[in-house]
């Protein structure tokens, strides 16, 4: 699968590819929002520096759709790699192993799953391998994702690596809140900032995924703001709870503090919960400020959606609006930036019953 065929930021990553080649940095900060295929460029990156078949921007990986990378990994089906009943497909073995996680030259570490940070012991495995030389590529090369979450003392054990590096090593983290990175860690890295996709990139994502329906893509396309994830969630259904939301929205007026806790406390316990329930709050409020200032319709939602969202629409002013949609975009970045999301979560349903109130 050509780098050409990367269904976002295709530019960027032809443009590093022949970086690396000519002139490689020792260490890459993707940075950008969350959703917008930081981690889909940086694995592409590492299948077109070690395919044995195709290197370059043809490697001949799938990297979206690989049936091996998709296929559950034990000890046992990769011994029965050549079984005709195992998975299989057209890749070489290295763009396989890179799939797989278990080629000798490559590490991929993020935060673990019920884990709130990337575990400075992942960090220290990562280094110790980094310092050996590689076994079958030119080139080790290592992707951290979840950046943001790897805690100061993480960063500090990575520093010394990213001070004086391997020359045979390359590192890329990906980062949904750059900020939140250490000063003298973000200075030793070579900053490749992400922006978000437009709408014709996410209609492409979209039709790949299996929406047909032109019309419903351009809808799903404005409410993603940006993000193929955002879109891809939209399509398959995978919503936060956007009916829950939208009922505690329409009885904004009479939140008080308690129900602010109860409201923090049920949508906005975890950070990942409060950054999703965040970006949908700012995607709900801005719809509202179109169907107000513009006249849209909310095609994009499901029928009680829309009548929940018309409702509300016509009991808010236009100021209440934007200061939710401010006040929801400012706690998300400050969740983004390891801020206690529950204590952000309080704060906004207060600031919103204020705005509703017209205080």
């Amino acid at each position: 699968m050509p780098l050409a065929s990367i269904l976002g930021h295709r530019e960027i990553a032809q443009r590093l590819l022949a970086e690396i080649r000519n002139r490689p940095s020792h260490a890459y900060l993707f940075a950008g929002p969350r959703g917008v295929g930081k981690a889909i460029v940086a694995t592409g990156l590492v299948h077109a520096l070690m395919c044995e078949r195709a290197p370059g921007e043809n490697f001949c990986c799938t990297t979206t759709r690989c049936p091996v990378r998709l296929a559950p990994q034990t000890e046992r089906t990769r011994a029965r790699a050549g079984d005709a009943d195992a998975p299989h497909c057209e890749c070489c073995s290295a763009c396989v192993q890179i799939a797989t996680g278990v080629h000798p030259d490559f590490t991929y570490i993020s935060r673990p799953v019920g884990r709130s940070e990337v575990l400075i012991d992942q960090v220290r495995e990562l280094i110790a391998r980094l310092g050996i030389r590689p076994s079958r590529s030119s080139i080790r090369m290592a992707i951290i994702d979840d950046a943001e979450t790897l805690g100061p003392p993480a960063q500090n054990a990575l520093l010394k690596t990213l001070e004086e590096p391997p020359g045979h090593a390359i590192i890329i983290m990906v980062t949904a809140s750059e900020r939140a990175l250490l000063d003298t860690v973000r200075s030793r890295m070579r900053v490749v900032r992400f922006p978000t996709l437009h709408a014709a990139e996410l209609e492409a994502i979209l039709a790949a995924h299996g929406v047909a329906d032109q019309a419903r893509a351009r809808a799903l396309a404005m409410l993603a703001r940006g993000s193929a994830a955002n879109a891809i969630a939209l399509a398959d259904g995978d919503e936060p709870p956007m009916k829950e939301l939208l009922e505690a929205l329409s009885r904004g007026k009479s939140i008080d503090f308690a129900r602010a806790q109860s409201l923090a406390q049920e949508f906005f316990a975890n950070r990942d919960a409060a950054a999703g329930n965040f970006e949908l709050l700012a995607r709900l409020l801005e719809e509202i400020l179109c169907y107000k200032l513009l006249k849209t319709d909310f095609i994009a939602f499901p029928p009680a959606a829309r009548s929940q969202l018309v409702s509300l629409a016509d009991s808010l002013a236009v100021d209440a609006v934007v200061k939710c949609i401010d006040a929801a975009v400012r706690a998300s970045v400050a969740v983004g930036e390891n801020a206690n999301p529950r204590m952000q979560a309080e704060n906004w349903w207060t600031i919103a019953g204020h705005a509703m109130r017209g205080e």
